[in-house]
Parts: structure tokens; sequence; C-alpha cells
């Protein structure tokens, strides 16, 4: 990208000094990307609760963790673009209100129907949390990509570990719905803070971008991710798991043809002639499916009940506590990523990430025998899920200019939500496939030995993609400044 081709902002100047002050500014961030990244880690040591309440399948109560993610995909897109548009405090206030929305729904009616309508408003309020990164870029003249990335993504590592914790310590004193409507209220004060604390931002004239490309870009994701589910629970060559995955890639040959000659992309596609923006693009798609290995296969496999043959039996609030040293040590992890960026390429951390991650899968594979066996694999997964966030999003970052921060967080994020979807829709395939003798419906310990191998394949892809990767200079020279 040429420096004349780089956006002009309706007042420059705006963006360059402080604003109502580094500190409440960096505070009410960290609050966002806290409370926006509790929201998928409160949830997960519930899903076996709510799959027991509800007397569904594995595979419909997939469903509120898939439609969770289908929500951050749009929002992934629409809010830090938004915020390159309209403006910081905009943006965080509309994700804001969005979880609280989402929130209050399962929260006053408590059906399941209103779950699924519930998870998929709050995932599209999840992105809030990476609006940050640019609210931070843009408005701490004197930051750097280093500080924006490593307070958003400590902020969201430590919201992982209180979620984790609050899901099942509120579940023990309150019922299903006053869970929900406390979240709602919690997510009604961030909103205020956001409002009041967050400047508006300039408006980037030609960073706009088609309603119809978002629309066409949300509904092959949809119709892919049905396609699979189908799959999963019908077979892969059922008519309506063929039809749906078939109508999936179709809409995302279209979508990639609509956005090669819109003049308002959601995404400028020739940033991928970057090698370091595809290379971040790649991990991160492969990634995404591999963190599902937390977040979605942990939470079953110790809530097993001893008839079952393995597992330990817990409760969600066991379960938060089991992978609690994930969020933490991920924070810790977040912190030495931050502190590595000025000394060397952000890919290499990722990488150094994936191979974290893929060891920790390993350990899974290869010493489950008790709680502390989890909590080691559990721990290893934190560091290396703490490097890989702030290595891609600090590599994105430094490959496009300030004006477009929204633009570059949107694209490693739509592909880590997209493939984080696609993770519960993978492993319930695999977990279906075979029962434990006697016992239909209950997953063949093997299966879910199978899915961390396939976790680990994605993490070592993860890590060859980015540690081979070469310096390369930064597109925007303008913003390099803003890069030290």
């Amino acid at each position: 990208m040429t420096e004349s081709a780089i956006p002009k902002l309706d007042h420059p100047a705006r963006t360059q000094g402080a604003t109502r002050g580094r500190g409440p500014l960096i505070a009410v961030t960290a609050i966002i990307g806290f409370s926006a990244s509790a929201v998928m880690f409160m949830l997960t040591p519930l899903l076996p609760v709510l799959q027991q309440e509800f007397h569904l399948s594995v595979g419909d109560i997939a469903w509120v963790l898939t439609l969770l993610l289908i929500g951050g995909g749009v929002s992934t897109i629409l809010l830090p673009r938004s915020a390159d548009v309209l403006g910081d405090r905009g943006a965080a206030t509309l994700g804001t209100v969005l979880l609280a929305i989402g929130a209050a729904i399962p929260g006053i009616f408590g059906t399941y129907p209103a779950l699924l309508a519930g998870a998929g408003i709050m995932g599209l309020g999840t992105a809030a949390s990476q609006v940050g990164v640019g609210t931070l870029r843009r408005h701490l003249g004197e930051a750097s990509i280093r500080t924006a990335v490593t307070v958003t993504q400590v902020a969201q590592a430590v919201g992982a570990g209180v979620g984790l914790v609050a899901g099942g310590l509120s579940l023990s004193h309150l019922s299903m719905q006053g869970f929900f409507l406390g979240a709602t209220v919690v997510y009604a004060v961030v909103t205020l803070l956001a409002w009041v604390v967050i400047p508006s931002g300039a408006r980037v004239r030609s960073a706009g971008f088609g309603i119809g490309n978002l629309a066409v870009l949300v509904a092959w994701i949809v119709a892919l991710l049905y396609g699979i589910k189908s799959a999963a629970a019908d077979g892969i060559t059922e008519p309506k798991a063929l039809g749906f995955g078939a109508a999936g890639l179709a809409g995302a040959a279209v979508w990639i043809f609509l956005e090669s000659r819109s003049s308002s992309p959601v995404f400028k596609l020739e940033l991928l002639k970057s090698p370091t923006v595809a290379r971040t693009v790649l991990a991160g798609f492969t990634i995404g499916l591999a963190i599902q290995s937390v977040t979605f296969l942990i939470p079953f496999y110790v809530q097993m009940s001893a008839r079952s043959g393995y597992g330990f039996g817990y409760d969600a609030l066991d379960t938060g506590l089991v992978l609690l040293p994930y969020s933490i040590l991920g924070a810790v992890g977040g912190v030495a990523g931050g502190l590595l960026i000025a000394r060397t390429r952000p890919l290499l951390i990722a990488g150094f990430g994936a191979i974290c991650h893929a060891t920790a899968a390993a350990v899974f594979i290869t010493t489950i025998s008790g709680a502390g066996s989890v909590v080691v694999a559990a721990s290893i997964y934190g560091v290396g899920g703490g490097l890989v966030g702030v290595g891609l999003f600090g590599a994105i970052q430094k490959s496009v200019p300030r004006e477009l921060a929204g633009m570059g967080t949107s694209m490693i994020g739509i592909i880590l939500t997209i493939s984080g979807a696609l993770g519960p829709a993978v492993y319930s395939s695999i977990l279906q496939a075979k029962s434990v003798a006697g016992l239909p419906g209950v997953p063949a310990q093997s299966q879910f030995f199978i899915c961390f191998a396939v976790a680990g394949i994605c993490d070592l892809v993860v890590a060859a993609v980015c540690l081979t990767a070469r310096p390369r200079p930064v597109l925007a020279a303008v913003d390099q400044r803003s890069s030290r």
C-alpha cells in the first residue's frame, strides 16, 4: 500500500494527542475487554449443565457456542470497522449494549430458544473487546502498538479467568435466569462507562463498507456452519449437509468476487499482498480451530460421570477452577508477548505460542489421569494462548496504517472467530462418531483424544507458518512510528 492510498481523516489532529486522560481511557478499555471476554468463558463451563437442564444432545448444546461464535464473527467485522468509520465511542457502546440485550433475553424468558437467541446477540457484542486496540492506538499519541495490543489481550485473558469461575459460582447461588439478569446489569454499567470516557474519534471518509457485502459474508458463514452441523448429526452424505455446505462455499466465492470489485469493501483484499498479512490470516484460521480444544472439549471431559469410565464428575464451579490457570497464565503470556514485541517479530511470538498449544494437546493425550494433568495442560494452553493473541494482533497492526486499525483488527478477528465456530461442529461430530459401550450418546474416551490430536496438528501448522516468516517492511510508512 502506498502512502497516497492511505485514507484521510476529517480531523487528523484529534488522533495524535492525549484526549481525556491516558489512565481513564486505558482503564475503561481494559474493563470493556475484560467484560466482553467473560461472555464466552462464563458459558463454557455451563454448557453441560444447560444440556442436562434442557435435555439436549451434545450437538444441540454445541449450537449455543456456535451461535455465540457466529455472532462474534459478525461482530469482529462490524464493531472494529464501525470504529474506523463512525468513531470509537459509538462502536464500543454498541458492543456493550448488545451484550446487555443478549444476556437479558434468557434472563427474562428462561427457555432453550431464548438461550440460543441470547447467545447470538451476545456474540454480536463480543468484539467490543477488540475495539480497544484501535481506540488506544488512535487516541494515545505517545502510545505504541505494543501498549494497545498488550492491554486488550491481557484484559481479555483476565476476563476469561473470572468468567470461568463466575459462571459456576453464580449457579451455586442463583438460578440460570438470575445469572443472566445479573450479567445484564453488569453490561449496562460498562455501557455507561464506555459512553462517558471513550472519545468519539475522527471519522475516516474512505473507510466505509457496503452493507450488501456484509450481508453476503454473514449468509455464507451461516450456511457453511449449518451444513457442518448437519453433517455431524446426520452424516456427511446427507442432502441437507451437502446442500448447505455447497451453498456456503459458493457464497464465499461470490463474496470474494464482490469484495475485489467493490469501492467500499469490508476488507481491502490488496492487504493480503503483504506476506506478513497473508501469513497472519492463515495462522489465525488454523489456531482458531485449535483454541476450541480448551473451551469446548475440556469442560465436557472433566464433567463426565464415573459410569462413562473416564472423567471426574465435576460440576460447573469445579470445571471453572480447573481451567482458571488457563486464563491466569494467558494473561502472563500476553504480558510476556507484549514485552517481546519491541524486540522481535510478532509472528515469531505467535509461532512459539502455537508450539505451547501443541505441547498442551500432547500432555492431555499422553498423561491424562487426574485433575492435576488437566491443570498442567490448561496452564500450557494458557501461556500459548497469550503469546498467540499478542503475536497475531501485533503482526496485523504493524502491517496496516493507524487509520485502518479497526480493519486490521477485524481481519484477524473474523478469521479467528470463523475457525473457532467450526471447532464445536468438528469436535461434536468426532465425539458423536463413537459412544461408550452400553451408553448411547456418551462419547468414548478415544474420541476426545482424536479431537486433541486434530487440534495439535492445527497448532503445528500455525507454528510452521509463523516461524518461517521473514522480516518485511511495514505497509504504511507514515505509521511506522506508532509501531515502535
